[in-house]
């Protein structure tokens, strides 16, 4: 059936895509569906795995929904039963590390364990946290940008640190004049972080040469210092692969439980970015490297100039029209080979790292909590929420999210308390929390808990318990767990629940209530530090 935007409806919906064959390829969600689906249409889509998705439709399919979050919900709903291979993340060994570069009038330099959808530049991910520290270290000497948490405007001077004073940072808190220079040297850093540091030595020995024929000695002396630390900073790095600009390593490896996918990206013959991709050992191999291949299009601006792989992912790649074109190298002696082999055994030690990871909390776990707690749902999303202050001071929440038993720490919230001031009111600082904390996800469009978990006793709860009532959602699941004794407290409970203490479910109520407490009780001290420090 031909694809014909004009017949899609302008509204709130999910969207289908499928191959000729009737596969399911990608679903996605839409505020006003019309616009979303012909915007894959249009000429001017640039994004690699668009491309590739594009080429593969036949058909498209839309169901509509009340409301956006309905949407959500849906989409949700589908990605879980159907696995679409277009919408699959696949495992990535850990969260490797970014740099990124805020968007700010003055941006800061930062390391980031995620990519976010903001306008910042993110270059990476880098090969490990502790690289990737070496590098920000070696940055920040020889670009002196700040890395402060403090908001910076053009106009208004902030207060000042320590860094100026050790003329590690230009000083925008209080120069407001170095804007120019400021914008300059990010301007400089970005194209090192590009690769083209070749491109960037130039240009600061231009700028050197500069400063010495007009006689600007000091300038001049603090440009040379810096191609000094970046020849060395470059040089460490350097392998002979030809002069090319951009080239992509893929080694395999596997064992009985999962496959594992490594890429590393070197750019002008530097590793700068390293990704890596695992899954269970379940899906066939050839399904598991075209997963990774269209996660890996997500990161990729442009095409590397060579592919440098085994004969078995050659096969592969040579399958795509868009990299046919390009050179795929299967060395099998020389340098090449070298990195190839090496990849390949970084590989298999990111492999034997995931057998030593625990597993997640098996779904049994799950259901003996449900079904100890007489629960609506299996509580696959929980919420913990927890209060902290120091004797009526610096009161703070914290809601921690569990998703199938484990930590998901990127939802992760913390609170300053407004609604209770110079006193400790447990209760109502608990419903502050959970209100602003539902309010949130529906406005971020996230997908709400089956279960929230209380830190206290009845009069939490039952504060709590108002909240839900007021918003029209008690069908969420609410308990409260009690340290003394560890009783659970339920709403429509006379009396509280007691579990034994190796009972698994009790046991991960009390991993989900001492994450919150632990995540409260950190921002509760950092408040307190930063009142120290101002006062």
């Amino acid at each position: 059936m031909p694809i014909k935007p004009e017949c899609i409806p302008e509204e709130p919906g999910i969207y289908k895509m499928l191959n000729q064959a009737g596969e399911l390829l990608y679903v996605g969600k839409a505020k006003n569906l019309k616009k979303r689906v012909s915007s894959y249409f249009h000429k001017t889509v640039s994004d690699l795995k668009t491309m590739i998705l594009v080429s593969q439709i036949d058909q498209v399919e839309t169901i509509v929904t009340p409301t956006e979050h309905d949407a959500f919900v849906l989409e949700s709903q589908l990605i879980k039963t159907f696995k679409p291979k277009y919408n699959i993340m696949l495992k990535d060994d850990k969260y490797y590390p970014y740099i990124k570069i805020t968007s700010e009038p003055f941006p800061r330099l930062l390391v980031s364990r995620r990519v976010e959808k903001d306008d910042a530049y993110y270059f990476g991910p880098y090969p490990s946290i502790g690289s990737i520290k070496f590098l920000k270290k070696v940055i920040l000497d020889v670009f002196p940008l700040r890395d402060c948490k403090q908001a910076i405007t053009l106009h208004k001077k902030e207060k000042k640190c320590i860094l100026l004073d050790l003329e590690k940072c230009l000083g925008p808190c209080i120069y407001k004049s170095v804007q120019k220079d400021y914008a300059l040297l990010v301007q400089k850093l970005i194209l090192f972080l590009q690769g083209k540091d070749t491109l960037l030595l130039k240009e600061l020995t231009k700028d050197m040469q500069a400063f010495s024929s007009e006689k600007q000695f000091e300038k001049a002396a603090k440009v040379r210092d810096m191609i000094k630390k970046l020849q060395q900073l470059t040089s460490k790095q350097h392998v002979d692969l030809c002069d090319l600009k951009h080239v992509q390593i893929w080694a395999y490896s596997a064992n009985s439980t999962h496959h594992y996918m490594l890429v590393q990206e070197w750019i002008h013959g530097k590793l700068l970015y390293q990704h890596g991709f695992y899954d269970s050992i379940d899906l066939s191999k050839e399904a598991f490297t075209e997963l990774a291949f269209l996660q890996l299009l997500n990161r990729m601006q442009t095409w590397p100039d060579e592919f440098i792989c085994n004969d078995f992912l050659s096969d592969y790649f040579h399958q795509y029209p868009y990299i046919q074109k390009k050179t795929i190298i299967c060395p099998k002696i020389g340098g090449k080979k070298d990195l190839l082999d090496h990849a390949v055994k970084n590989a298999t030690l990111s492999l034997s790292r995931i057998q030593q990871t625990p597993k997640r909390v098996p779904l049994d776990t799950l259901r003996l909590l449900q079904d100890a707690l007489s629960l609506e749902d299996k509580p696959l999303i929980i919420w913990g929420i927890d209060i902290s202050h120091l004797q009526g001071t610096h009161i703070v929440g914290s809601c921690v999210c569990f998703a199938h038993g484990k930590p998901l720490k990127q939802f992760y919230r913390k609170f300053d308390i407004r609604s209770v001031v110079h006193t400790s009111d447990d209760p109502k600082s608990i419903a502050e929390v959970l209100k602003r904390r539902i309010l949130l996800a529906k406005k971020e469009s996230e997908v709400l808990p089956s279960l929230i978990l209380i830190d206290g006793g009845k009069g939490q709860l039952n504060a709590a318990y108002h909240v839900l009532s007021d918003l029209g959602m008690t069908r969420i699941d609410l308990i409260s767990l009690a340290k003394k004794e560890e009783l659970v407290f339920k709403p429509g409970l006379s009396q509280p629940i007691r579990l034994g203490l190796e009972h698994p479910a009790l046991q991960l109520l009390q991993q989900v209530r001492d994450e919150a407490h632990r995540f409260a009780l950190r921002h509760q001290r950092s408040k307190r530090k930063k009142y120290l420090l101002e006062s």
